[in-house]
């Protein structure tokens, strides 16, 4: 029996990004991160560039899925909350 794919997905907006993790159809988060240049888990009002975070949002991604064995399935921009 071939063992269930682990899928490697991230979710970004211009509050910071997600990578959430895929496997035996249960989804959950694996790491988040603000917009804040001095400290990731905060968010600031003018903070990186939603260009910037698309990039980070790729580039971490793309790591965890490499040290955990899984595939990496790109990532969504989601819209903000009003």
């Amino acid at each position: 029996m071939k063992p269930a794919c682990k899928i490697v997905m991230g979710e970004y907006n211009r509050h910071g990004y997600t990578v959430l993790i895929c496997h035996h159809g249960k989804v959950r988060t694996v790491y988040s991160a603000g917009n804040n240049p001095q400290d990731s888990q905060q968010q600031a009002c003018a903070g990186v560039s939603l260009r910037q975070l698309r990039g980070f949002c790729q580039k971490t991604c793309r790591e965890i899925a490499m040290e955990r064995h899984a595939d990496y399935g790109g990532i969504t921009r989601v819209p903000e909350e009003e």
